[in-house]
């Protein structure tokens, strides 16, 4: 079990037992050796900090990840702020509060009190089970509260929602091409229903659209899960791909390893792969994938992977996995645009953040829309549980 952190600490939890090390106190971060400065923007910066509220479900079904990410985000925040003149002298506050990932309401609450107490005009990486509801908070709209970089693959429409990445239709869409490019013609389709209803949008088109693509009708994961797995096995696919969460996934895998299938279990970035391991075993035969929706760990040669993987032991003596990356680059591309402010306010805030900028050999562009990123990769899990090169 992960350590959860005293709200009185905005610090990042450790993650998955015997995969890290406690977290350092805060007297240890302030001690620790400076990083390089960051290449500065050209210009003077008005703006002398910015409050990024970020609300955590240590709960839920994306608790995992949910504390990788902000672990990503910030040791992000504490480099850029420990660099002499960050960004013409912009400071990020970073104020972290717990949330309950079964009251959104109450969460949106929350943030509308961040809002007014303490003056925070972006809320920084939101899950699935929060994004809907403070997408839809008029409260935090007509503030000008900013959310970016949500955890969160879903599609949504609202106009002061700022993804880094890409939606889970995509991820589907990409892992078939994806397994079809390795020579797998049969790849079955499972679908949590949970999952289905409250991220994809159950009956809705791209559902059919995908079942005619893939040649295949999708398998319900309801009720009996040994049935769903016995339907499976009978087709014998190459490839099964899991639309649902990390409990879904590892045990449609154990279900299925019982009746003697073996193929490649592939999941999207809503499964936490170092607890999709623990579920499954060391001793599982099966090939694991997961979509990965940023450069993961084993993306080595990338500038901001190699910055990343010093920075994490740095701050906190930890390795990374792909949710704290994928934090990273997100506060990366925050601090780099809103370090572009030329006055403060919401409209010059939006201006700043409508731009592209690349955190190192990875790109966001935003010149184009709400969505910086398309980027859907497979990796391999490990017997460690850290992705591979799939």
């Amino acid at each position: 079990m992960r350590q959860a952190l005293p709200q009185s600490i905005p610090s990042c939890a450790p993650a998955q037992a015997g995969r890290r090390t406690a977290l350092r106190t805060l007297g240890a971060l302030a001690s620790a050796a400076m990083v390089p400065a960051f290449a500065q923007p050209a210009g003077p910066a008005v703006r002398r900090q910015l409050v990024v509220a970020h609300l955590v479900d240590r709960a839920g079904p994306q608790a995992d990840q949910a504390r990788d990410y902000l672990a990503g985000a910030k040791v992000m925040f504490d480099a850029w702020n420990a660099s002499p003149g960050a960004g013409g002298g912009l400071r990020i506050v970073h104020v972290v509060r717990d949330a309950d990932a079964a009251n959104p309401r109450g969460a949106a609450a929350q943030a509308v009190a961040l809002a007014d107490n303490e003056r925070a005009e972006v809320l920084f990486g939101p899950g699935d089970s929060l994004l809907p509801t403070l997408a839809g908070a008029s409260e935090l709209t007509r503030r000008g509260v900013q959310i970016v970089a949500p955890l969160s693959g879903l599609a949504l429409a609202a106009d002061n929602v700022w993804f880094t990445r890409a939606d889970y239709q995509s991820e589907l869409d990409a892992a078939v091409r994806q397994l079809r490019s390795y020579g797998l013609g049969s790849i079955a389709l499972a679908v949590s229903p949970d999952f289905a209803a409250g991220t994809l949008g159950t009956g809705t088109p791209w559902l059919a659209r995908l079942e005619k693509d893939m040649g295949t009708r999708a398998v319900a994961l309801d009720g009996n899960l040994d049935d769903s797995a016995r339907r499976i096995a009978a087709a014998r696919p190459g490839a099964v791909i899991v639309a649902g969460d990390t409990l879904a996934y590892g045990s449609l895998g154990r279900a299925l390893a019982a009746r003697n299938w073996y193929g490649f279990l592939v999941g999207l970035s809503a499964v936490s792969p170092s607890a999709a391991r623990e579920i499954l075993g060391s001793g599982y035969a099966g090939g694991m994938v997961v979509t990965q929706i940023a450069p993961g760990p084993q993306e080595s040669t990338l500038r901001v992977v190699k910055e990343h993987v010093a920075r994490m032991k740095q701050y906190l003596d930890e390795p990374p996995s792909p949710a704290t990356l994928a934090g990273y680059i997100g506060a990366a591309w925050l601090v780099r645009a809103a370090a572009g402010m030329k006055a403060p306010g919401t409209a010059e805030l939006r201006r700043a953040l409508q731009a592209r900028i690349d955190v190192g050999d990875f790109t966001l562009d935003f010149t184009r829309g709400l969505r910086g990123s398309q980027y859907v990769q497979l990796a391999a899990i490990g017997k460690s549980g850290l992705p591979q090169r799939a």
